[in-house]
Formats: structure tokens, C-alpha cells, sequence
């Protein structure tokens, strides 16, 4: 069930301003506003919002071309792999790169960013449309692409933005802001909730028996 639409979080930054249809706000800079807002809080929550929404393309590699384009809409990326072996390439920083780019054409093993693209090292001696799984999270530009969580905080920071034209950010907004931030926090950071967490090769009845013959 969705409880907080579009039209809901554009009703509410317009209740928190205290001007419900046009006059000082106009409706593009509400829309203006929420739209900045959202990409402040995609920003900010990246990293709860990642386990949840993150996604994978396809990357294609061609023989003697070192980039691969990044995929439409991505936000970031969480790893590159190859898609066959599941092998994961290492990220490096520029300052490591001189370490590959000598070695000749060949299967890659690590990457970079160059020019806004995914920059592999070494320069890959194949070709195959599909030799990468790229893991990454696409922009969230949409209200309804957010938790629900997140879409009355989308309302106040709208609202911050839309005060901040008359400077008139109030203390009372700005409360509102850290206790609807702690509660998404402390809602999303936690992906999942399963029990128990047992280890991978291990089972409940394994670890009950040890633990057992131990006392």
C-alpha cells in the first residue's frame, strides 16, 4: 500500500510552508525544490539504499578498447565482475594504474573510472557483448522510487530549500528533519530479518550437537 504518493509529498512540503496552492512558491519551484531534495536524500542514504535497489547490466568489451560505458541512469556502481566466472575485478585509484597499463592487451583484472566511463586494466584482447556483470544503483527520480521511509523526509527538505527563499528556515523544521533522518536510519539499515544466521556449510543441528558434547 502506498502511503505517500507524489501528490502527497507536494500537499505536504506545500502544508509545511504554510501556503497550500501558489502565491509566494510557485508549483515549478515546488517541483524544482522536491526534485533536489530527492537527489540530497539519494545522496545521503546511499549506502542503506544500495542493498535494497541495487541492479545489474550487461557490459560489453571489445578487443583493443579499453572503457565500457557505465550503465543508463547509475548512481554508482558496487562491483564489476565477470559474468561468467563470477570473478571480481578490483577497483584501483589512478595512482595504481601505471601497474597494469604495461602489461599488454589481455584479460582484465582490475578497474577505474576515465572520462565517465569503466576503465579496464589491462586492455581486454576479446570481444564479447556480454563479458561483464556490472553492479550498481540507478538514480532514484521519482517520489515513488523511494521507501516510504524516506518521502516525508523528501516533503521537509523540499521545504528547507523552499524557506531558505524568504531565510526563514525555522528551528521546529529543522528538528523535524533529524527525527524523520534518525527514523529512516534506523528503519533501513537493517536489510533484512532472518533467524538465525547460521554460516554457510554449517546447520542448526551441527552446531547444536558441538555445542552439546562441549558442555
Amino acid at each position: 500500500m502506498t502511503i505517500y504518493s507524489e501528490a502527497n509529498v507536494t500537499s505536504l512540503t506545500r502544508s509545511l510552508i504554510g501556503e497550500a496552492t501558489a502565491k509566494f512558491w510557485t508549483d515549478d519551484e515546488i517541483t524544482l525544490y522536491i526534485n533536489a531534495a530527492m537527489a540530497t536524500i539519494g545522496a545521503k542514504f546511499f549506502y542503506v539504499l544500495y542493498p535494497r535497489y541495487k541492479t545489474f547490466a550487461d557490459g560489453a568489451v571489445t578487443s583493443g578498447t579499453a572503457t565500457v560505458d557505465l550503465p543508463d541512469n547509475c548512481q554508482k556502481i558496487g562491483k564489476v565482475e565477470v559474468k561468467e566466472t563470477k570473478k571480481q575485478l578490483r577497483f584501483i585509484e589512478e595512482d595504481e594504474a601505471s601497474e597494469y597499463t604495461n602489461w599488454g592487451d589481455g584479460e582484465p583484472v582490475a578497474w577505474s573510472f576515465k572520462g565517465g566511463a569503466i576503465w579496464l586494466l589491462p586492455t581486454p584482447d576479446i570481444t564479447d557483448t556480454d563479458y561483464l556483470q556490472i553492479w550498481y544503483m540507478e538514480y532514484m527520480d521519482a517520489v515513488t522510487d523511494f521507501p516510504e521511509e524516506l518521502r516525508p523526509l523528501i516533503a521537509v527538505e523540499a521545504a528547507i530549500l523552499a524557506r531558505t527563499k524568504d531565510e526563514d528556515v525555522t528551528p521546529d523544521l529543522l528538528a523535524l528533519q533529524k527525527r524523520l533522518s534518525d527514523s529512516a536510519w534506523d528503519s533501513l539499515s537493517i536489510t533484512q530479518i532472518q533467524e538465525p544466521s547460521v554460516a554457510r556449510g554449517f546447520t542448526l543441528a551441527s552446531i547444536y550437537t558441538s555445542q552439546t558434547e562441549d558442555d
